[in-house]
């Protein structure tokens, strides 16, 4: 079955756009369904959270470069809903927000991609010895790019 996109009537027949009418609540029914599914307990590493090994790593780059694919073909809620699996898998690494990011960029939402690039700051700032300082300084060049004057905040 097709799924309905934000913009179109909504299939509940009230007239109004689908994402004013029942999109959160359908949103919110395959939130729960995929939370009731059994999840398997992954492999803790030294600092309490899930350190993939090399396959996972594989899985990772290929989850994460989908999303980027996505956004590219314009695929921008299912690119945010992959990107939110990517974050709930890997809460750990950064592709979940990076990729959060750049779906808020890509609508035109420079506060809201500017808050998911802050949490993946925090987040690299909380290993500094698994990534390159530059990278850091990098991401904060993005906020304050999508926060100055003539960025035109939106949302």
């Amino acid at each position: 079955m097709a799924k309905t996109g934000r913009n179109n009537p909504c299939p509940c027949g009230s007239g109004k756009k689908y994402k004013q009418c029942c999109l959160a609540r359908d949103e919110a029914a395959e939130c729960a369904a995929e939370h009731s599914a059994p999840k398997t307990r992954l492999p803790l590493g030294p600092f309490g959270f899930f350190e993939p090994v090399d396959d996972d790593f594989d899985t990772l780059d290929e989850d994460s470069n989908a999303v980027v694919d996505l956004i590219h073909a314009g695929k921008l809620d299912e690119a945010e809903q992959a990107a939110r699996v990517l974050l709930e898998r890997y809460p750990h690494m950064p592709d979940g927000y990076d990729r959060l990011g750049m779906v808020c960029e890509a609508r035109g939402e420079k506060r809201k991609a500017a808050e998911y690039y802050r949490k993946l700051i925090a987040l690299v700032r909380k290993h500094p010895d698994d990534y390159d300082p530059e990278y850091t300084n990098n991401l904060q060049w993005i906020v304050d790019e999508l926060e100055s004057p003539d960025a035109g905040l939106a949302s």
